[in-house]
């Protein structure tokens, strides 16, 4: 019993430009909201099929979070998709899709498929407070990922 949360921006840099930024793990600060404290991120380098992203966070700062994830699909400069291993939720997946736009710049598209539980409990609480969290979380991001694009 999934859910799906789906986010879009326009950004002056090229598709090109935000898949390398986004590829970057530890780019991750840029973007988080101020309640979210990155404590730990340990990678082996750049978004690569299969390999392992771990980080360690603070929501609200003082809920922990771990979080270990694998890239599952990477296709430069287009396409960018992360599954959450263990973590929070039951399942998670991120979908990065940057679609060039011919006047330059990009739209970037987040698409968010998750699930809280496997119960109908679950599925409540994804349909109501995890997709309201979804929504002022990407908000925030695409705003941060405008800003970064704008100077880049």
């Amino acid at each position: 019993m999934s859910s799906t949360f789906h986010a879009s921006t326009r950004l002056a840099a090229s598709a090109e430009q935000m898949f390398a930024f986004h590829s970057d793990p530890r780019n991750i600060v840029h973007v988080m909201p101020p309640t979210l404290k990155l404590l730990s991120l340990q990678t082996d380098g750049p978004a690569e099929e299969g390999r392992l992203i771990e980080f360690h966070c603070r929501d609200w700062w003082v809920i922990p979070m771990r979080w270990k994830c694998r890239w599952q699909t990477v296709q430069p400069p287009r396409v960018l998709v992360d599954e959450m291993l263990e973590g929070p939720f039951a399942q998670f997946v991120h979908e990065h899709r940057f679609e060039p736009l011919p006047e330059g710049g990009c739209l970037m598209h987040d698409t968010i498929t998750y699930a809280f539980g496997r119960s109908w409990w679950g599925k409540a609480i994804s349909e109501t407070g995890v997709r309201l969290y979804l929504h002022l979380l990407f908000t925030y991001r695409h705003h941060r990922t405008r800003r970064w694009a704008e100077r880049n």
